[in-house]
This record gives C-alpha cells, structure tokens and sequence, in this order.
C-alpha cells in the first residue's frame, strides 16, 4: 500500500536531477495494442524533448539516467495499469499503479502530482462480506482489491441433547418437543450474535492495522445490517454503505459493486471539505482561499491541508505544489467535479489552516 510516507522517503533521495515518469501502459487501451504500442512510442519522443530542453547544469546526469530507463522498459511487458517511475543519479523508485494515469515526464525536482493523486482518489476501503455462517475480509485500494482473512461460524451441537427422544403422540410429549426445538433455536441465536460480535471486532482490528477509514459491509442483508450494530463507534463512523453483494463474489466483483458508491462518497466529501474551508475563510476563520494567500500560508508553516482542483492546469503549480505542501507538514488534497469547480470560483486554490490570524 503506497502512502505518505512513501513519498516522504522518495523526497529524501530526490534532488534537481530526478526524472519523474508516468505511462499508461494499460494493454487493454486500444492505441496500446499497436506494435509497438502507444506508450512506447511516446516516452521515445518524450525522452527526445526533455534531453533538448535540458539546462546545463543538468546535462552530466542526464544520460546515465536516460539509459538506465531505456534498458528498464526495453523489454518490460505491461503487469499493471500504469507507472510511476523516478530515478536519480544512483537511485531508482518504481510504483506499478492499477488505475490509469496520464502520460507524462520531467526532469528537475520530482512531480509528485499525479501520484499523490492517484494515493487520494483511490483510498484503502475495507469490504467485509458476511452471513450467517463466514465472513470474509477484503482491502481495496488503488482500484483493486483482494482476500485478507475469513471468519467461520463453527458450532458444536453434539452435547446439545433434546429434552425428549421419545415418539409419542401426547400433548405434553409434544410442548416438550417444541420446547427442545425452541431451546435449540435460542442457542444458535446466541452462537450467530456471539459470531457478529466477533466480526465487528475483527473489522475494528483491520481499520486499525491497515489505517484504512472508510468500510462497505457486503453479504446477507440482515448480517451485514446486525454487524454493523456490534461496531465500536469509531468504526461505525467509516461506514460508507451496507450492500446486498453475493457472498460468492470474487474480489473483483466486490470492487465492481462498491466502486460507484466509493466514488460517490468521495465527491461528497470534497464537497463537504471545500465549502468548510471556504466558510471559514470568509469568516475569518481558519481558512485561507487563493493562490497567493495560500502560498503565505504555507510558507508562515499555518496550514493543516492545501485543496487544489484536478487536474491542476498550471504546470508550475502542479510541480511546486506538493513539494511546498510536503516541506510544511501539511496534507494534499485534490478535488474533482462539482467541489473543483466551486473551488475555482473562489480563487482557485483553499487551505485549512492551524490558526486564523
């Protein structure tokens, strides 16, 4: 799971020689089908332009580098959606991304834009599917997903002995054997809430092993709704939705079902998050809106999180954004839709700050 501390490690070893690559390698693409395929093609010319705009100070490294990616991806067959690669003079640092991301390429200071995006847009969700009897647990993260951990309902009913064996016809046989059945009944009852409490414990445990904040509860319904009452409250507060998923879904199927629903959510919490700040700034409050603004912001260390719209239009800003983020402790998040627009409107760029002034 690449997070952001990840990119705090690569910012250590990066300096203003590092290329920053990222190719959509997609095989499923049709413009990648060709022979050779798009991507290939396009970082041939895309290395050609960036070693004729090199600066001088640059051009001792360049080539090492050059041919350090060339002799990497000369016989690379596509195993994900996409790369991020970056490599410096003695360092290389090389992510394969299930989700597609744009062609693109520098040389100076890492651009780290596109896969702090990528690390925004496609949070870690947990799906736990569940019914009476198992429970499977399932991360999805970077528009993937895959099998954790399963829970059995296992009960024991060989000591669990009927109050009458006797086949007899009488009234009072009968309630005895009615009793026997209910008293049978209550006690896997018992088992299957025992059972629930177990996988809402199991959840907790996952959330906080695997930092992840937001949860689909999949399976029957009536499971997947009785879970969710056993949650801890800090749990119960990361449900995104309870969905009637098939427990026979493969994890793939899982994201399949769920991802509308994470895309949603995460729309609406942009929204939510965009007009907060700009509230707060037209409040006087702890907000910040504008270019300019901001940027002071960042550099008097105020500022708690920078919301920018994506994609970010001015190549400056896309480069020099994360790095002033980055260095000031402050967390990146990029909006979309109806939230990047409303941000636009209102200069463009916003940050929460520590304190208002």
């Amino acid at each position: 799971m690449i997070g952001l501390g990840d990119v705090k490690q690569l910012l250590t070893q990066a300096d203003d020689h590092t290329l920053s690559l990222y190719l959509l390698v997609d095989p499923s693409v049709r413009e990648n089908q060709a022979s050779p395929p798009a991507w290939r093609i396009w970082l041939k010319n895309a290395l050609k332009t960036a070693e004729r705009d090199l600066q001088e100070p640059q051009r001792a490294a360049w080539p090492g580098i050059r041919e350090r990616v060339e002799a990497l991806l000369q016989t690379y067959a596509p195993d994900a959606k996409s790369l991020a690669l970056f490599f410096g003079v003695d360092w290389e640092t090389i992510y394969r991304l299930p989700v597609p991301v744009e062609n693109r390429l520098m040389f100076g200071q890492p651009l780290l834009t596109p896969l702090l995006w990528a690390i925004d847009e496609y949070k870690p969700y947990l799906v736990t599917m569940v019914d009476a009897e198992k429970a499977h647990f399932i991360t999805a993260y970077l528009g993937s997903a895959g099998h954790q951990d399963t829970l059995t309902l296992e009960i024991d009913t060989d000591d669990w002995r009927e109050k009458t064996m006797r086949a007899t016809s009488g009234a009072a046989d009968k309630l005895v054997q009615r009793s026997a059945r209910d008293d049978f009944e209550d006690r896997v009852e018992v088992h299957t809430e025992r059972f629930y409490r177990e996988v809402a414990g199991r959840i907790e445990e996952m959330m906080q092993a695997h930092k992840i904040g937001r949860l689909f509860i999949g399976g029957s319904e009536e499971a997947a709704h009785d879970v969710r009452r056993q949650l801890p409250e800090k749990a119960a507060r990361g449900v995104v939705d309870v969905q009637p998923i098939p427990m026979r879904s493969t994890p793939n199927e899982v994201l399949n079902h769920i991802l509308p629903k994470a895309l949603e959510y995460e729309r609406q919490q942009e929204m939510a998050l965009v007009e907060a700040i700009i509230n707060q700034a037209k409040g006087g409050g702890r907000g910040a809106l504008g270019r300019e603004a901001v940027l002071a912001a960042l550099d008097q260390q105020r500022v708690e999180m920078v919301v920018a719209p994506w994609p970010l239009n001015d190549a400056e800003l896309m480069a020099q954004l994360p790095l002033r983020a980055l260095e000031a402790n402050a967390a990146l998040e990029l909006v979309h839709g109806e939230a990047a627009a409303r941000l636009k409107a209102e200069g463009g760029l916003a940050a929460r700050l520590y304190y208002a002034v």
